[in-house]
């Protein structure tokens, strides 16, 4: 007998052991625009942008260890699918403490941990002036999570720090990136309801634009070592983020507001903001959020003379069409949208954005495609699952 069940019981512990759980969503868009795309989206009909599938497989060791790993398949070329987690969770006994080791999600916001899982949040598609100034959204390294419990009070406190070494996904194109000494801290607190958080997050660049590079040794040769900074690709970047949220049964409204420097010419400086509202009558929600987003680059004045020689023309003229690559964006946003949970893990979507943008760079998520006014709008249909 007893040969006969150990393989079952030795079956059954590991399918207690290791667990699988999944997520999808679908979205179709159009952009009504045929000047300009709106998050890929342009004057067609398409599937194509938003639409992903992932699965994640976590097994426990113990009490103490476990090993988590996510896949995720995307459809748009603007995000490269494959391995997106992979770490191992440490929780010392008797303790609110928590320990992860490996490659993982960056805590930027809010939303940072489910941006890709849509059934986790009411729009269909994330405030993007806010969201879309991340590029990239993991690390590969060490997180410490400390959760603390006073009476109605729920405080967290959170550290992380690692490394990235992967492409960065533009509207123009990609880059190959490198972010050493990353590292980062934030805190949130919970009341009745209430939820405010704050993070600081730093980390040192440095990006490969080798025309750039070149055009920037080129100019400290002839002694123009200011304008050569300003083309330098490599330096710190700082990151700031708050947000205040309040959320009962039948409404809520959430807000986050962020600011990014960069201390390199070719990274800007980024002031962002969204705040939305919306009403639950289950098993629907209704929503509208405004958020808007403000880019600017600090490029020095031209020093290289004009009127001299031919060849400084040139240098000087080449200089400020490098430049002009790197132009400043500033746009607006405004959703309504309705969420229709039609099953506990199912989830319907309807959205449609309203963009107002004054200035359009091409790296954001408005890309001018010739002609643009500034003024589209975006219709959107969706349906996010999660499967356990």
């Amino acid at each position: 007998m007893l040969l006969y069940w150990a393989p079952t019981l030795y079956a059954e512990e590991a399918d207690e052991k290791l667990q699988f759980s999944g997520f999808a969503r679908v979205v179709m868009g159009h952009f009504d625009d045929e000047n300009a795309e709106y998050v890929g989206y342009d004057n067609s009909i398409s599937f194509d942008q938003q639409s992903l599938l992932g699965l994640q497989a976590d097994y426990t060791f113990s009490d103490q260890l476990s090993l988590t790993g996510q896949l995720i398949g995307h459809t748009s070329e603007l995000r490269s699918s494959g391995l997106e987690w992979l770490y191992l969770t440490y929780t010392p006994s008797n303790t609110a403490l928590q320990f992860k080791l490996g490659k993982q999600r960056i805590p930027f916001f809010n939303y940072s941990d489910s941006i890709d899982v849509g059934f986790a949040y009411p729009w269909l598609t994330l405030p993007q002036q806010f969201y879309d100034t991340a590029f990239f959204s993991t690390f590969e390294g060490v997180l410490a999570n400390y959760q603390y419990i006073y009476h109605d009070w729920v405080m967290n406190f959170e550290g992380y720090w690692g490394y990235y070494d992967d492409k960065i996904y533009l509207a123009s194109g990609e880059i190959d990136t490198k972010v050493t000494g990353l590292f980062g801290v934030n805190t949130s607190a919970s009341y009745n309801g209430l939820t405010f958080r704050a993070a600081y997050n730093q980390g040192n660049a440095k990006l490969q634009l080798p025309a750039a590079t070149q055009f920037a040794e080129l100019l400290n040769q002839y002694g123009f070592s200011q304008n050569a900074a300003s083309l330098n690709p490599d330096g710190l970047i700082h990151f700031y983020q708050l947000s205040a949220n309040y959320e009962n049964l039948d409404y809520f409204v959430r807000s986050e507001v962020a600011r990014m420097v960069g201390e390199s010419g070719p990274v800007p400086d980024i002031d962002s903001f969204y705040i939305s509202a919306g009403y639950n009558f289950h098993p629907y929600t209704l929503y509208i959020s405004y958020g808007a987003r403000d880019v600017h680059y600090d490029h020095g004045p031209n020093e290289i003379p004009y009127g001299i020689s031919d060849e400084l023309d040139f240098l000087a003229a080449t200089y400020e069409s490098v430049l002009s690559g790197f132009p400043d964006d500033k746009s607006k946003g405004t959703k309504i949208g309705l969420r229709w949970d039609w099953r506990y893990n199912v989830a319907f979507k309807a959205e449609v954005t309203y963009v107002d943008a004054e200035k359009v760079s091409n790296d954001f998520a408005i890309k001018d495609l010739g002609g643009f006014d500034g003024h589209g709008v975006l219709y959107q249909l969706g349906i996010e699952w999660i499967f356990l």
